[in-house]
């Protein structure tokens, strides 16, 4: 769609009586702020969701299977969180809660960020357990404060118009963070690469271990080179992680920006 083109769909979205998309809802601070606020904050999870069994599969040996058992316990956390959600979220602020998972989701990322290289199976879990406490308070409560105020009868044009951006900035996030990923991952390859030389003794050393293991010179040399490329994303995917943490921490104003759901009430339903 070209600039004018979007320009004349907007003018039409604007005008219509009963537009195709509602774009009036913006003019409500809370579904305006509620919705950038949830959108951005699943783009990073999602980026990170994507990051994680790219990089286990694709460098460290993991299977499809064991990939997926890493991220299964997040799901199982957050299903077990979410009854303990909506029965305290009528009764206090879901800014706070949005605050709380926000906060926790950090936590998570910052515990990502620090990874070791021979990080064990429950290494890699722990960090998604926490993170599956951030989703079971994420979703509802940046929800209910989108559709604050908004009439019953706005609510499904809301709810449909917040997913599909949700949906979208996942799908942006997919491609930013392998994107990222993967330059981050050439530039610490570079700086690596710069310190192999023969007159560095742990090279020399790594070499002669090859060598004595009956790998020829050309061999060698390229096991090393792929140990350096593995420690290229390993280093690539600590700052994502550690950029992902900061950033859902700059998310936090943004709820409190947005007016507080009148009595506290879970705006999901209309009510």
């Amino acid at each position: 769609m070209t600039g004018l083109g979007l320009a004349a769909w907007i003018i039409w979205e604007l005008t219509e009586e009963h537009p195709i998309v509602d774009l009036t809802l913006f003019k409500s601070r809370s579904f305006s702020l509620g919705t950038l606020a949830l959108c951005l904050g699943y783009a990073v999870f999602f980026g990170n969701v994507v990051l994680m069994p790219l990089w286990q599969q694709t460098e460290l040996g993991y299977t499809a299977t064991w990939a997926g058992l890493v991220a299964a316990p997040s799901g199982v956390t957050a299903v077990l969180v979410a009854p303990f959600v909506g029965r305290f979220m009528g009764k206090y602020d879901p800014r706070a809660f949005a605050t709380v998972s926000f906060v926790i989701f950090a936590v998570s990322y910052f515990m990502r960020a620090a990874y070791p290289p021979d990080a064990s199976f429950w290494v890699f879990v722990l960090p998604l357990l926490v993170q599956g406490v951030a989703m079971g308070m994420f979703f509802v409560a940046l929800l209910t404060i989108s559709l604050d105020g908004l009439p019953p009868e706005r609510v499904p044009a809301a709810s449909g118009l917040n997913n599909f951006l949700r949906i979208t900035g996942g799908s942006f996030a997919t491609s930013l963070a392998t994107t990222f990923w993967d330059r981050r991952e050439a530039l610490h390859q570079s700086r690596l690469v710069e310190s192999l030389s023969a007159y560095d003794p742990g090279y020399s050393s790594a070499l002669a271990q090859l060598h004595a293991h009956g790998f020829g010179g050309s061999s060698a040399a390229a096991m090393v080179l792929r140990q350096v490329i593995a420690q290229g994303y390993l280093l690539s995917s600590l700052d994502i992680f550690y950029f992902s943490g900061w950033l859902v921490l700059l998310l936090i104003p943004l709820c409190w920006l947005a007016r507080r759901p009148a009595g506290g009430t879970v705006a999901v339903g209309g009510e």
